[in-house]
């Protein structure tokens, strides 16, 4: 016998052992019994399985039979299912079988695709012995049920053990060849993630100048941008002086203009005054009379210079603010502006010019002559100040704080300015920097109430309520005449919930000024909190005498009535507000509540409808609609209302509670009419 065969011979006998060795490891199945004791084991274990306490807080999951019987189930003696006998394995072990048997399987399947597994089946089937041995192997080793799979595996590998040790020079080659095969393999794997990553590379270095180039061009369109904002910049600058320049040549050109005017008038004036005196002259010429004393006369006059001659700037100056004085602006304007031409460098002039031209309603105007009274004189306080006001006065904040600013500096003790910087401070809704302005003004002067009293308003806006009472306190001192000073301390004491103080000081507020309609009804509501309703009712109705149109004061007139239980007058109050503004919720639901405890359920059910319609997300309306509609006894409108209260404010529980108690109304009613029912 050649030695090929005697070696797959060889592997054939290894097999057969091998496959003997394992079967009889295998454990015996046990035999089927007719009986169905496996059956009530079975039902016992799940049993067992349910009673064990959860080991978890979570619900335990339930399992369906057919995973505790996959096998094919037997009919039993009794006539019911039971599952087929036999010892049932673990998931564990099922799992581990399964898992075995597949990598069985497919280690097999790698094997068999080598050239030693084609070369072993190419002997069996030219030699008749060798296909003999491997037939009697493959019953017993390809047998699916078997469960042992994994000796195909075990066999090869015996198989190429024996062959490696038979034939070692094939060997040698075999794994020279698969050296080389990997090596090359290897080699070209290489070299193809060296080419990756030379293309990485160049795509990184184009990616690189991409970037530069984005950044070059953004940098260039930047820098363009930036000239271009310079170059607008400057030519709003150029812009703004241009038109500041035409401003004061218009003013200028007005002036003079002005000017020219009043002298054709005066020279007219005086050419007529000529042509009067004529005939008078022709006549005393005709009768020869002595001229003597008349002609000493007209010379005289004209020899004595008139008094526009005489007059210079400054007497233009004072001549024109006497009549500024008085009241003649149009005459006193022509004077400051006969002052400017005979000298344009006098601040004075140019100061005062702008004063008169406000009151004539020219702010445009004055603002170019203080600009022209202070480029003359920086340091001219009257100036700045009187920019600032016509500044504050055109709304420019900001610019007349600035001015202000520079009053200030050219004059410290103006403390006017400080006062004034805080009140235009206060607008800006700046209240520190206000605040710390009338500090800076009271530091110059402690003796004025209004700025203690200015001081206290801007505390109570940054809520510091004490202090802003002490401020009124402190202004009180020095001038108690003031009945704002009174109601605004009321109004202080009222958010500190010093109700009586606050009562006290509207009191004072009263006694100086009866016929202010907001400390009557600051005083009701503060006697609403201390529930003196009918006193709070009597300072209402001083309220409404002053001021009926309010509907505010009405509602609230209506809340102290409803207090006192006293429900119709407070429907009137109600009503007469929601005449006034019938978008008025408050009033609406005011006047549901008072009907409803009037039992007047159905109007308060409109009511309520009412408010619903004007505040549609009103929890409380929805509410009480619910209760109004229970009342009568419309039991499914009730709920659908609870429901809409409950979906506003879930977290409430009087609706729900009242949706409940609806709930079992329902729930009674439906049970009796289902015993009358079967009764009839």
């Amino acid at each position: 016998m050649r030695v090929s065969n005697v070696a797959l011979l060889t592997l054939a006998a290894l097999a057969s052992q091998n496959l003997t060795t394992n079967t009889q490891a295998a454990p015996v199945a046990p035999p089927v019994s007719g009986g169905t004791p496996q059956a009530s084991n079975f039902v016992d274990a799940i049993n067992n399985i349910a009673s064990r306490p959860a080991e978890s807080m979570s619900a335990p999951e339930t399992i369906a039979h057919e995973q505790f019987s996959p096998r094919i189930a037997v009919k039993s003696q009794t006539g019911l299912l039971v599952a087929a006998a036999g010892p049932e394995l673990s998931a564990g072990a099922k799992t581990k079988a399964n898992t075995s048997a597949a990598s069985g399987d497919e280690l097999t399947k790698s094997l068999q695709q080598t050239w030693l597994s084609k070369l072993i089946a190419t002997g069996a089937q030219s030699n008749p012995q060798v296909r003999e041995a491997f037939d009697f192997i493959s019953p017993l080793t390809g047998s699916a049920e078997s469960g042992y799979g994994f000796n195909n595996t075990i066999n090869l590998l015996n198989i190429l053990l024996i062959l490696g040790t038979v034939f070692p020079p094939v060997t040698i080659a075999f794994f020279w060849a698969i050296r080389r095969l990997v090596v090359r393999q290897l080699v070209a794997d290489a070299n193809q993630r060296l080419q990756g990553i030379g293309v990485l590379e160049s795509e990184l270095t184009n990616s690189s100048q991409l970037t530069q180039k984005l950044r070059d061009e953004l940098e260039a369109q930047m820098s363009a941008a930036k000239q271009s904002i310079d170059f607008l910049s400057r030519e709003t600058e150029i812009s703004k002086s241009s038109v500041e320049q035409i401003e004061t040549l218009k003013s200028q050109f007005l002036m003079h203009l002005q000017v020219l005017l009043t002298e054709v008038y005066e020279k007219k004036s005086q050419i007529v005054q000529e042509i009067s005196q004529l005939p008078a002259v022709v006549a005393k010429e005709s009768v020869k009379l002595a001229p003597q004393p008349q002609s000493n006369t007209s010379q005289n006059s004209a020899n004595v210079p008139s008094d526009a001659e005489n007059l210079i700037a400054d007497d233009y100056i004072k001549q024109g603010e006497g009549l500024y004085f008085e009241g003649n602006y149009d005459e006193a304007v022509v004077c400051f502006e006969k002052a400017i031409l005979k000298n344009n460098n006098l601040d004075e002039a140019w100061y005062w010019r702008g004063n008169v031209l406000i009151k004539l309603q020219r702010p445009e105007e004055a603002l170019a002559c203080y600009d022209q009274a202070i480029s003359i004189k920086p340091d001219g306080w009257e100036a700045w100040y009187n920019k600032a006001n016509l500044l504050a006065k055109l709304q420019k904040y900001e610019e007349a704080i600035a001015s202000y600013e520079r009053a200030s500096a050219s004059e410290s003790r103006k403390y006017a300015c400080w006062h004034s910087i805080a009140a235009l401070l206060g607008k800006l809704q700046h209240y520190e920097e206000a605040i710390a302005s009338y500090d800076r003004a009271l530091a110059i002067k402690t003796t004025d109430s209004e700025i203690w009293h200015n001081r206290g308003a801007m505390l109570g806006k940054v809520q510091q309520h004490t202090a802003a009472v002490d401020s009124y306190d402190r202004a009180l001192a020095l001038n108690s005449k003031r009945y704002e000073t009174w109601y605004n301390r009321g109004n202080m004491l009222w958010r500190m919930l010093r109700y009586s103080d606050a009562i006290d000081s509207y009191d004072r507020a009263i006694e100086l000024r009866a016929d202010k309609y907001e400390v009557w009804y600051n005083k009701g509501a503060v006697l609403g909190k201390m529930q003196r309703y009918q006193e709070s009712i009597a300072a209402y109705d001083k309220a409404i005498a002053l001021k009926p149109q309010d509907f505010e004061v009405w509602h609230n007139r209506g809340a102290a009535f409803d207090k006192l239980s006293q429900h119709s007058s407070a429907i009137v109050s109600y009503e007469s507000a929601i005449t006034l503004n019938s978008a008025c919720y408050e009033a609406w639901f005011g006047k549901g509540e008072s009907l409803a405890k009037l039992q007047r359920h159905q109007e308060a059910i409109a009511a309520y409808e009412k408010a619903i319609a004007i505040k549609p997300d009103s929890y409380d309306a929805w509410h009480h609609l619910g209760t109004a509609l229970s009342e009568l006894k419309r039991y499914e409108e009730a709920m659908a209302a609870y429901d809409r209260a409950i979906a506003i404010k879930p977290e409430n529980a009087e609706a729900w509670r009242d949706r409940g108690a609806i709930a079992s109304e329902l729930k009674q009613d439906t049970e009796g009419f289902a015993t009358g029912e079967k009764d009839t």
